[in-house]
């Protein structure tokens, strides 16, 4: 007979409850079972689960000896020492079974197999109708009809994730489907939970949205299974949106406290704070800023990295800027400063030492007269050591160097050039080669003002690569106009090339000019009235071209004569008269009133010149040719479809009303229509070849306020036209009409690029025996005079006069220095319209030719062809 255990209780049984301290076991007053103080199911019958357990509940009582009462302890240990007994013996575990049964509900019921266990307890068996249903939290046997335990509530029966259907907790499938009722709900259990670590996944990324539409999914329960994973879901949904709209509200916050920290040097720290929010709420303004500390963050890590390197391996000899780099963008880097207090230290040291040695190496160049040497090589003395009296040995050898540069460089010999040579022998006149330098430029000089052919003038070959990637010189001297009677005017020696405009007015006004374009208003009315000028301009033998530029009075009188019979005859162009008179100061600097004074002033003096009947010559009466300038211009290049030569007006017309941003009504224009680059069988609708035609505009009312301000003074223009085609008749004239090089020019389809640098602005005027372009650059003459007054605090006239003569400045290289960026300037926005035309796919441009005011500002050719005064 197997006893059920009832072991003796000592006298603190009634306040300490020995199973509940030893295993574990809340006894709640009762008896238990081997079963139950082995946490087996009742009638387990695997012997191996069994023995199991016994030895884990050996173990745990071992593990608590001397916690409690000794006869309390040895109590349960006997407990479950005859619970191990009786139920790994077949036939004393089969009456106490017997027994047990008989005990608990008075009948008997089959042991479950270990294949019938539930985790962590198996269902006994299946439950059949009628039968009663034991509790697998208490062993509590309920009847059928109950869906929870009536000893402690828990569940009897749970439904089977596949089908939804209901079945005994203690059922090991499905009694509806047939499935594995714990297999299945544990990979349901892990597919649902695969899911939440997904979403959890997606809100560390900031994917808030993507991670609250997985958990929408879990929400929809398909049966009581679910409902625990339903209900959680949901709780998370509306932790996640809390969560997203805190972030948002967050951002702006950390973007104002991360730019505080960018202010304050502190890119790293900035860096982190950023990244508390995701990267996909980050606003546009946000990225930016993470970008740009973030960018700094890297440049910190590998200048760290590579002073630390550089350290290990002894090479700081270049160490101090990469550390210098490093406190400008981490300030605070306690090791960075004493590290750069130390490296400054005995770079000082290494650059003063250098500074002696150089300055040493540069004396031996200049006992050797070697200026140029000597600057490069003081160039290599460090900023920190380059102390007063270093500052002023400086700038002797720059001023040595540079005019000694210029003197190598200057493509012609004039006045200013021998100036140059005189500064230089002056400050070295042990220089045997400048003192000789100085006799021949004055004697090219002198040969130039005799000989007024081009060549002559030439000290230096013109570069034929310069910083234009084409050849720039200047037009110095008129080539087939006959001279005589100017050649001792000071204005024609010294200002020839200023003329051109002037020159080409006149050209026009003698009949001598392609472009015949005339923006003259016309009175006549009719289509012609509307499209400008409409009528050609009257021509004689003599004309008078008149350029009122920014800057002064430029005049111009041309006689045309015919030698030889009228078919064999040779035209001669006689300029008879050049006049130019000077503003007391430039038009820009001057409002309207005093604008009108000015131009008043410079024509009264200009009939104090050449007389009051100047326009009544007992040869004829001239021809009156005006111009306008280039910045009251608009001009387009047209194509124009193959039509009859009668529909060619409207056709401009069109263009103009589409292609001018103001009214045609509104304005005064003119066209010309490019045919000589077209066969005589290539001319009309039938050939369906299209011409190239030229507008120019400008405003109608301006125009006539000029007009009726310039008659009242008593001058009355017969044409008015604007620089860009005067200057192109000059050329067409003076270089396109030697047939040699007008015929090289058309097989090699080039052209010629000419800089008009003018006193306000200048204007690049590309002309191909056929064809012409023209561009406006905003810098001129005037900008050089502001940078001086401004840089060097001079006056504007005494500024005026220094441009024009730099060989009296004090410092000659202090004053290239200064407009030096003007220099650039002009350069620059040459190359620049000089690769617009390149890309319109027109000729080749051959070269370029500067003329003008400005053009003979001493220095500005080298510069065109060099880029730079100096090799530094």
């Amino acid at each position: 007979m197997i006893r059920i255990y009832n072991g003796e209780m000592s006298s603190t049984e009634s306040t300490i409850d020995p199973y509940d301290r030893l295993l574990r076991i809340k006894t709640e007053g009762k008896q238990l079972n081997f079963y139950e103080v082995l946490k087996l199911e009742a009638f387990e019958e695997d012997v191996n689960y069994i023995r199991k357990y016994g030895e884990k509940a050996r173990k745990q009582l071992h593990s608590k000896f001397g916690e409690i009462d000794p006869a309390l302890w040895r109590q349960v240990f006997n407990h479950v020492e005859d619970a191990i007994a009786t139920l790994t013996d077949q036939g004393k575990k089969a009456e106490y079974d017997n027994n047990l049964d008989i005990q608990q509900s008075g009948h008997t019921v089959q042991p479950a197999s270990r294949s019938n266990r539930s985790d962590p307890g198996r269902a006994i068996k299946s439950a059949e109708p009628g039968e009663r249903i034991p509790c697998r939290k208490c062993s509590t046997y309920n009847p059928p009809s109950r869906r929870f335990c009536s000893a402690c509530g828990d569940a009897l029966f749970m439904a089977c994730s596949d089908c939804g259907g209901m079945n005994t907790v203690h059922e090991r499938f499905c009694g509806e489907c047939g499935v594995n009722i714990q297999a299945s709900a544990n990979a349901q259990k892990e597919a649902l939970e695969a899911k939440f670590d997904e979403a959890e996944a997606l809100i560390k990324d900031g994917r808030h949205d993507r991670a609250c539409d997985t958990l929408r999914q879990l929400t929809k329960a398909q049966h009581e299974g679910e409902m625990e994973f339903a209900k959680r879901a949901a709780t998370m949904i509306t932790q996640v949106t809390l969560e997203k709209e805190r972030l948002i509200n967050r951002a702006p916050e950390v973007e104002a406290e991360a730019k505080q920290l960018r202010d304050g040097k502190h890119a790293e720290k900035a860096v982190s704070l950023i990244r508390e929010i995701p990267k996909v709420l980050w606003p546009e303004s946000l990225k930016e800023l993470y970008e740009e500390v973030s960018e700094t963050k890297k440049q910190i890590k590998r200048l760290a990295q590579e002073i630390k390197t550089a350290i290990q391996e002894r090479r700081t000899s270049r160490l101090l800027p990469k550390v210098e780099r490093l406190l400008e963008l981490k300030p605070h880097d306690i090791s960075a400063q004493r590290l750069v207090e130390k490296l400054r230290k005995s770079q000082d040291q290494a650059d003063r030492l250098k500074r002696e040695k150089l300055i040493e190496k540069a004396k031996q160049y200049l006992k050797q007269f070697r200026y140029e040497r000597a600057h490069q090589v003081l160039t290599e003395v460090p900023e920190s050591v380059r102390t007063e009296n270093f500052l002023k040995f400086f700038d002797q050898v720059s001023e040595l160097a540079f005019l000694s540069a210029d003197l190598r460089r200057s493509s012609y010999a004039d006045p200013i050039l021998v100036g140059m040579a005189s500064r230089l022998v002056k400050m070295m006149p042990k220089d045997k080669q400048s003192i000789d330098r100085l006799h021949k430029i004055t004697q090219r000089c002198e040969q130039a003002r005799k000989n007024r052919n081009t060549a002559s003038s030439y000290w230096n070959e013109p570069p034929k690569q310069t910083t234009l990637g084409i050849p720039v010189d200047l037009y110095p001297r008129f080539r087939k106009f006959n001279t005589n009677a100017v050649n001792d005017n000071e204005h024609f020696d010294n200002f020839a090339s200023g003329f051109v405009v002037a020159t080409g007015l006149a050209l026009q006004g003698i009949g001598v000019a392609k472009i015949e374009t005339n923006l003259l208003p016309n009175k006549s009315g009719g289509v012609f009235g509307l499209i400008g000028a409409g009528k050609k301009a009257p021509t004689g033998e003599l004309a008078w071209g008149i350029d009122l530029s920014n800057s002064g009075l430029k005049a111009v009188l041309l006689r045309k004569e015919s030698k030889g019979e009228k078919k064999d005859a040779e035209t001669i162009i006689h300029i008879e008269q050049m006049v130019k008179i000077e503003y007391k100061r430039p038009l820009s600097r001057a409002d309207d009133a005093d604008r009108r004074g000015l131009i008043q002033d410079a024509i009264e003096q200009f009939f104090n010149t050449v007389g009051k009947d100047v326009f009544n010559d007992k040869r004829g009466k001239p021809i009156v040719c005006l111009s306008l300038p280039a910045t009251e211009v608009l001009g387009r290049f047209l194509s124009l479809p193959p039509v009859e030569d009668k529909k060619i007006p409207k056709t401009v017309q069109y263009e103009v009303r589409h292609q001018i941003p103001f009214p045609i009504e509104e304005l005064s224009w003119d066209y010309h229509v490019w045919d000589d680059n077209l066969a005589p069988e290539e001319i009309g609708l039938e050939s369906g070849a299209k011409r190239t035609c030229v507008v120019v505009a400008t405003r109608l009312t301006k125009l006539q306020e000029r007009l009726a301000f310039l008659r009242g003074l008593g001058i009355t223009p017969s044409l008015v036209q604007t620089d860009q085609m005067a200057i192109y008749n000059f050329f067409d004239y003076d270089l396109f009409s030697e047939e040699s090089y007008r015929q090289q020019m058309v097989e090699t389809e080039q052209a010629v690029g000419i800089l008009d640098v003018g006193s306000d602005a200048s204007h690049l005027i590309i002309c191909g025996p056929n064809s012409i372009w023209f561009r406006s650059l905003e810098v001129g003459g005037e900008n050089f005079t502001r940078i001086l007054v401004r840089q060097l605090s001079l006056t504007f006239s005494k500024a005026e006069e220094i441009k024009k003569k730099p060989d009296t400045a004090e410092e000659i290289f202090k004053l290239y220095d200064v407009i030096e960026p003007v220099l650039k300037n002009i350069s620059k926005e040459t190359s620049y319209s000089v690769n617009t035309y390149a890309g319109l796919d027109k000729l080749k441009l051959a070269d370029v030719k500067l003329i003008g005011g400005g053009s003979y500002m001493h220095g500005l050719l080298t510069f065109m062809q060099y880029g730079k005064f100096l090799d530094v």
